[in-house]
């Protein structure tokens, strides 16, 4: 899971180099700031993929810092907190948290909670149709047309299209794909990436589609609009 940047509010030095350090073991880019007012002015100036937000924080109280990004921004937010009561995490759940962690919390854990909020968030994206070059690609009704003449493709091979076109210009990973397609517990091969490249790329033309596929040794896959000066 590539090319995500998270955002990690505690004023607990501690916190964010634990979690960090399983972030980027999953190649997730993370940014520390350490108190309310610096976050929201982080949300308000960058692009993050999810923000973890403490809620007892020096300036501002993280749940005003989740009420003012909810003004503007959807990004994903994960509440850490000292209190465990139900009827806190019910409260942080009402101002727009996507999730809600404990503390004390493992690392390991809250890596594993953050995976599955950025895959639900990727999901939701999904729903618009991705356009590359003459290529169209509509991931929720599963469908795929080059210049407005359909192309018929596999649910599995339209997701992992879908995935690529998310992040054109961007390597993924054979495990990122893996996760993404097939999830998490999938293990089988990963031969079965290179597979399902192949077939794709037999479906769709890229001189037609006016995209290219182009494979990075030992790295993974990626997809960009086709250079016609070539």
């Amino acid at each position: 899971m590539s090319q995500y940047t998270v955002l990690i509010c505690d004023d607990n030095e501690v916190v964010h180099q634990s979690l960090s350090l399983y972030l980027k073991a999953d190649g997730i880019r993370t940014v520390s700031v350490y108190d309310g007012e610096t976050a929201l002015k982080q949300v308000k100036e960058q692009s993050f993929d999810l923000v973890i937000l403490d809620i007892m924080l020096p300036k501002m109280f993280g749940t005003d810092v989740c009420r003012e990004i909810r003004k503007f921004s959807d990004v994903p937010i994960i509440f850490l907190s000292a209190k465990g009561e139900e009827i806190d995490r019910i409260i942080g759940l009402e101002l727009g948290a996507d999730d809600y962690v404990a503390k004390p919390f493992s690392p390991r854990e809250l890596a594993v909670r953050v995976r599955t909020v950025l895959r639900r968030a990727g999901s939701k994206k999904r729903e618009q149709t991705l356009s590359l070059g003459a290529l169209e690609v509509n991931p929720k009704a599963y469908e795929v047309s080059i210049r407005g003449e359909s192309v018929k493709l596999t649910p599995r091979e339209v997701e992992l299209l879908a995935f690529l076109m998310e992040h054109r210009g961007e390597v993924v990973s054979r495990d990122d794909i893996v996760n993404a397609v097939w999830g998490e517990n999938y293990y089988g091969d990963y031969r079965a990436v290179d597979t399902l490249i192949a077939r794709i790329r037999g479906k769709v033309p890229e001189h037609k589609a006016g995209i290219e596929f182009k494979s990075v040794y030992g790295v993974g896959y990626m997809i960009n609009e086709r250079n016609e000066k070539k």
